[in-house]
């Protein structure tokens, strides 16, 4: 792996480099670490990085110029850059994870009161490491370095990662070396039965008291909208949600706002990503603009094309991610792949009949814009009865107790012929269709 820090302090380094982890990853060949200082970047011989704000204001800002010209001199095709800033996302467990699969990172260190914020965008993503103040990013970009750095291959014994804290949202279970007794403080006895089993078992224990107790936050259940990562949801809301607004009125923004309402009223009680759950819920018809046909296919590839998302997840929750909204269509000839295939397609059916029918008098009379009333009237029967009926092609993965009574009624409705009144009730509505 290659790591290149950018920094205006590189003597900071000089130490880290000395570090056993470092240096012997270093000669291993497992690390490329390079400093590289940004003064070298600035023109003049005085080599000014700094300059006060527009506006006014205390403290000064790294200039764009240095900071654009060291990034652009670092990068190669596969470089990943990271700004690390107090307004990026929490550092997380996870996101070590997901950096550790990657070639080539370039940290880039804030100083002063920050950056020249059009320099934000040329980064892949932003990182802090806590909600509190440091004179520089330096400190933060070895944190980064060295929890990486742990993960590669090589790097430190195997078993020495694996029973982490943070590695399964527990904090690491009670450890203790010799004497057996301190101050008449007795190492548990279980540690000295030689039982590896049971050993195994009160380590497990241990780690749960001890999260409860002091990390209690670690273990509260994520199942809810508030619990989806805050950068994440913020790049969908401004990025991927309003491209939904010149879309049909059956899979507009409000279609996909109620589908990520239904996923999380369907997730509650289960061990699932709500990161995941959400994204796929925001992408899952966006391949729409591209023709209905083929939009679960075309709507998966978009989100795994989508290079942002390497920001929140890695390789094998895009491509989980991806399956699923392929997987989400009605009309598919097989169950979905995963839960997340399954959370997603019981979300989109939303069988409420009243919304079924509206949904389905919107998408035909906008698929046959030039039909007569009887004639569209003629495209919704079809389409519910191919769709609905008993023999229809519609199957719910997962329970739900609304979707299964929806589907229930609508049907009761199909057999009796009160389905007729209704479609033409929304038909004949003022204004919500033009009939020719």
């Amino acid at each position: 792996m290659k790591i290149t820090i950018l920094t205006i302090a590189p003597e900071q380094f000089d130490s880290f480099l000395k570090t056993p982890l470092v240096s012997r990853s270093i000669s291993a060949g497992l690390l490329d670490l390079k400093i590289k200082d940004i003064r070298d970047y600035a023109p003049g011989s005085f080599r000014k990085v700094d300059d006060s704000p527009y506006g006014g204001g205390a403290g000064m800002l790294l200039r764009y110029q240095p900071l654009h010209d060291a990034l652009i001199d670092n990068m190669s095709e596969k470089s990943h850059s990271i700004l690390l800033a107090p307004c990026g996302k929490t550092y997380k467990q996870k996101d070590a994870h997901r950096l550790s699969k990657m070639e080539d990172l370039i940290l880039i260190c804030g100083h002063y009161e920050g950056f020249d914020h059009r320099f934000y965008e040329e980064t892949d993503e932003m990182l802090s490491i806590g909600d509190y103040i440091l004179c520089g990013g330096e400190l933060p970009s070895m944190i980064l370095t060295e929890s990486i750095l742990r993960l590669l291959d090589g790097s430190m014994k195997k078993e020495s990662v694996i029973e982490e804290s943070f590695e399964e949202d527990l904090l690491e279970y009670p450890q203790y070396t010799k004497p057996s007794v301190i101050n008449d403080k007795q190492v548990p006895e279980i540690l000295l039965s030689g039982n590896h089993e049971a050993i195994r078992k009160w380590r497990y224990e241990k780690a749960k008291e001890m999260t409860e107790k002091l990390r209690p936050d670690l273990l509260k259940k994520k199942d809810s909208i508030e619990d989806v990562e805050p950068s994440l949801k913020t790049y969908i809301e401004e990025n991927i949600l309003p491209c939904y607004r010149d879309y049909e009125k059956s899979h507009n923004i409000d279609h996909i706002r109620k589908v990520i309402e239904n996923s999380f009223d369907l997730i509650k009680g289960l061990d699932v990503n709500v990161d995941m759950v959400y994204s796929i819920a925001a992408y899952h018809d966006i391949g729409i603009r591209f023709g209905r046909k083929d939009h679960h296919i075309t709507s998966g590839k978009w989100l795994f094309e989508d290079k942002k998302l390497r920001n929140w997840f890695d390789e094998q929750e895009i491509l989980l991610m991806k399956e699923a909204i392929e997987d989400h269509r009605a009309s598919s000839d097989h169950e979905p792949r995963s839960v997340y295939g399954r959370i997603v397609a019981e979300a989109d059916r939303d069988i409420d009949p009243y919304r079924i029918i509206e949904r389905c008098v919107q998408f035909e009379t906008n698929s046959h814009p030039d039909a007569d009333m009887k004639q569209a009237y003629e495209y919704i029967m079809a389409h519910l009865d191919e769709k609905y009926s008993r023999h229809g092609y519609l199957k719910l993965w997962m329970p739900c107790k609304k979707n299964e009574e929806g589907l229930e009624t609508l049907r009761r409705w199909m057999e009796n012929g009160e389905i007729e009144d209704i479609v033409m009730s929304y038909l004949e509505k003022d204004g919500f269709v033009e009939i020719k």
